[in-house]
C-alpha cells in the first residue's frame, strides 16, 4: 500500500528572500516525499507595504524542478496573476500549482484584506497515490477551503499565540470531518511585534498527534503516512462516506 513520508519545516523567515531560498534549498539534501514550509516563508508575513517587492522569483521555481526528482515541496509566497495573493506554491518536477487563500482575516494584528484578493476555488494535487489538499492557515476554521474525499490537508500557517487555543481544538476536528491525515507548519519565533507560536504537527484520520514540533522554537521532523491507514479508519467509521453520498444527492 502506498506511503509517503512528509517533512515539517517550522522555521521563521525575516532574513530576507535569499535566506529564506537557501533553507528551501538544503532541505533538497533531505529524505522525504513532500517538504512543507510556514504561510509566506518566501518573504516573511509581516512584510506589508513592500509585499510588492517580494514576489516568487520564476528562476527559483526552475531551480528546484531541476532538482527535485521525484518529490514535492510547498512553500508560502506572495504570489500575483492579475491580482496579489497569499499563496501556498506546490512544486514538483514536471508541475507547478497554486493555491491562492480563500478566507483573509482582517481583524486585530490581521491585515490581509489590504494587500491581498481572496482566492476562490479549492486546490486538490494527485501525488504518488495520494489526494493532497492544500489550504491556508486562517482556512483550517471554515469547510470549504479544502474538496472532500482528500487523504492528506495540509495547512500552512503564520499563527501567532494569541490564536493558538482555537488552533489546538480545531485541529482533531478537521482530521476526523474528513478522515484524513492532517499536516500544520507554522512559523516559530518573533517577526516585528508578533511572536508565532510553531507547533506544527501531523495528525492521523482519528484526530491523534503522530508528530508534533516544539512551541515557539524553530524545529523540524518527519511523519510518514499511510494509505492502509485511511482505508482502516473509513471502514470503522462512515463519516467520509455518508458525507460524500449527501452531497451527491
Amino acid at each position: 500500500m502506498p506511503s509517503i513520508r512528509l517533512l515539517l519545516n517550522q522555521l521563521n523567515s525575516v532574513k530576507g528572500i535569499r535566506f529564506n531560498e537557501s533553507q528551501i534549498k538544503k532541505t533538497l539534501d533531505e529524505e522525504f516525499d513532500v517538504a512543507i514550509f510556514p504561510e509566506m516563508f518566501y518573504s516573511g508575513y509581516l512584510t506589508r507595504d513592500n509585499v510588492n517587492l517580494l514576489l516568487l522569483d520564476g528562476k527559483f521555481i526552475d531551480y528546484l524542478q531541476d532538482r527535485i526528482g521525484e518529490r514535492m515541496i510547498i512553500f508560502g509566497a506572495p504570489f500575483r496573476d492579475r491580482f496579489l495573493y497569499n499563496a501556498a506554491v506546490s512544486i514538483t518536477e514536471d508541475d507547478v500549482k497554486v493555491y491562492r487563500k480563500i478566507h483573509l482575516p482582517n481583524f486585530g494584528p490581521f491585515e490581509e484584506l489590504r494587500y491581498f484578493t481572496k482566492g476562490d476555488s479549492p486546490l486538490t494535487i494527485n501525488f504518488k497515490g495520494f489526494k493532497i489538499g492544500i489550504e491556508i492557515c486562517y482556512d483550517l476554521f471554515f469547510g470549504d477551503s479544502v474538496e472532500r474525499g482528500i487523504d492528506l490537508l495540509v495547512n500552512i500557517s503564520a499563527s501567532p499565540f494569541t490564536s493558538y487555543p482555537f488552533f489546538e481544538r480545531v485541529f482533531p476536528a478537521r482530521a476526523i470531518e474528513n478522515q484524513s491525515y492532517l499536516a500544520y507548519v507554522n512559523t516559530a519565533g518573533l517577526q516585528r511585534n508578533q511572536v508565532f507560536w510553531g507547533g506544527s504537527r501531523v495528525l492521523d484520520p482519528d484526530g491523534k498527534d503522530i508528530l508534533r514540533l516544539k512551541n515557539f522554537e524553530e524545529d523540524r521532523g518527519t511523519a510518514d503516512i499511510d494509505s492502509e491507514v485511511l482505508e482502516f479508519s473509513r471502514r470503522k467509521r462512515r463519516v467520509l462516506s455518508e458525507a460524500l453520498q449527501d452531497a451527491e444527492e
